[in-house]
């Protein structure tokens, strides 16, 4: 089975068609002197699509087998009802068809 992280980089890779793609990173990380700085927010999808227009496309990124946390499900909720549209993408492929969608 492929890995998310070799399946979110062909996604990023495909989806810089059609705009700016930004991989958010959300946990705990330690500095070099070992002080813990937490970055993003819990629940935060993979990456964020920015394309023309204005339009913002946050995208969760999972394995065939992966499912959404309880904290992800809450995330898409809340960018939902701010009127963002919240994807998941499990494939490539699923990428080339949401571009041949926004084209159409």
């Amino acid at each position: 089975m492929e890995s998310e992280n070799s399946i979110q980089n062909a996604i990023r890779l495909e989806l810089s068609k059609l705009g700016i793609v930004r991989r958010n990173n959300v946990g705990l990380f330690l500095t070099p002197d070992g002080r813990p700085i937490a970055v993003g927010i819990p629940g935060e999808s993979d990456l964020t699509l920015f394309c023309a227009g204005g339009k913002t496309v946050f995208i969760e990124v999972k394995t065939d087998a992966g499912r959404q946390s309880k904290i992800q499900r809450k995330f898409q909720a809340a960018v939902e009802r701010l009127g963002y549209e919240y994807i998941i993408m499990r494939s490539v492929d699923d990428a080339r068809r949401y571009i041949e969608n926004v084209k159409k």
